[in-house]
């Protein structure tokens, strides 16, 4: 006679399983964006495997509703391939399909040639712009907390940097490129409908008076340093400062410390903790004896 699990318990093992695998995959991708093209060959498998894991996921628990810290990590998983292809091409061997994750057979781009001269199919900053938004709009949510100068200086660089692409790379000319880039902020007249991520976005920003006035100023700041000194052209002077005081290669640094931090910033999976020996709560022993009933067959070393 065939046994089944209790739905609720399998339900728990399979979310325990999930968070495991995004977990690993957003680590191996932050490994690749520190490390270059030395750590491809090990990105490829765990994004797959969420993928994959997801479609099965959904299939044996259509109505599930996702705890806040599960959906935060699969949207840090989604901005931070988004923003690894951009300057490390990832080859899928099929299309990833879950929207909820992200669609690789639109981001099958060639590698980068030099700081600002992506190949005509690399994603565009300006298009994972609103997506690092949206992303610390839901960190600030999930834990209660508010925008920073050090975020703003992040945020305004993000800005800055998509614009200095748009022109350097695309041959943007639009008049109103600058203005569009560095737009971000309250929106009184916020007309996207609630919970979406323009709304998120939106109330981001919605916070005391100075910092208000200190996000503007910071925009302020990145706009002028933009802006060409007489008789300089726009592009000259946008290759000088990708080189220099808006650095794209500091600007790659400073994101990957920035989803770092996210990742850190909350606890990890508890497979993750089984792993390393130590669960949140529990003692070393505590733990030891878990992973024996959860089946764990090896022992991780103590000074791990």
């Amino acid at each position: 006679m065939d046994r089944k699990a209790d739905p609720e318990t399998q339900l728990m093992v399979d979310e325990a399983i999930l968070d495991y695998l995004i977990y690993t995959a957003i680590k191996s991708l932050l490994k690749l964006l520190d490390r270059g093209s030395r750590e491809e060959h090990n990105v490829h498998l765990p994004v797959q495997m969420v993928d994959a894991f997801l479609a099965v996921f959904r299939a044996l628990h259509n109505n599930y509703n996702a705890s806040g810290e599960i959906k935060f990590r699969l949207q840090l998983l989604q901005f931070t391939y988004v923003f690894v292809q951009h300057y490390h091409p990832i080859t899928a061997t099929r299309e990833l399909s879950t929207r909820q994750t992200f669609n690789a057979g639109d981001l099958k781009v060639p590698q980068s040639r030099s700081p600002h001269q992506e190949q005509p199919h690399t994603i565009p900053l300006e298009r994972t712009l609103p997506m690092f938004l949206a992303l610390s709009a839901a960190q600030n949510e999930l834990q209660g907390s508010t925008i920073t100068e050090i975020w703003m200086m992040l945020a305004a660089g993000y800005m800055a940097q998509s614009y200095m692409e748009q022109v350097i790379v695309y041959q943007n000319q639009r008049p109103d490129l600058l203005e569009d880039a560095f737009h971000w902020g309250y929106d009184a007249d916020c007309r996207s409908e609630e919970a979406s991520d323009q709304w998120h976005i939106s109330n981001m920003f919605d916070t005391d008076e100075n910092l208000t006035h200190l996000w503007e100023s910071i925009k302020e700041e990145h706009i002028e340093a933009l802006r060409p000194p007489d008789k300089t052209s726009l592009e000259d002077h946008l290759e000088v400062m990708a080189n220099g005081a808006l650095s794209v290669v500091a600007f790659k640094d400073k994101v990957s410390e920035f989803l770092t931090g996210l990742l850190s910033a909350h606890a990890a999976p508890l497979l993750i903790q089984l792993e390393m020996g130590k669960v949140d709560g529990l003692s070393r022993k505590a733990t030891a004896a878990l992973k024996t009933r959860a089946g764990f067959i090896y022992e991780t070393p103590d000074n791990i």
